[in-house]
C-alpha cells in the first residue's frame, strides 16, 4: 500500500470526514430521543405542531422503543 495515499483520505484524529459525519448524526439522534423528545423540532416545526404534541408523542414512543427509561 501507499502511505502517501493512505494519508490522504485520512482526516482528525486518523478517521475519514465521513465517520465524523456519521458520528455528529448518531449524537444528534441521540439527543433528540433521549433527552430532547421532540421539544427541540417543535420549535423549528412552528406553533401547530407544538399545540398538538405530534413531535413530542412520536419521540417519546421512538424513546420507549429504543430501551430509554422515562416516567
Amino acid at each position: 500500500m501507499n502511505t502517501a495515499v493512505d494519508a490522504k483520505h485520512k482526516g482528525f484524529l486518523g478517521l475519514a470526514p465521513g465517520y465524523w459525519a456519521l458520528l455528529l448524526a448518531a449524537l444528534a439522534g441521540l439527543f433528540l430521543i433521549g433527552i430532547a423528545q421532540g421539544e427541540a423540532i417543535n420549535a423549528l416545526a412552528g406553533q401547530a405542531t407544538s399545540q398538538q404534541g405530534l413531535l413530542h408523542e412520536l419521540f417519546h414512543d421512538v424513546r420507549h422503543a429504543a430501551g430509554f427509561p422515562c416516567h
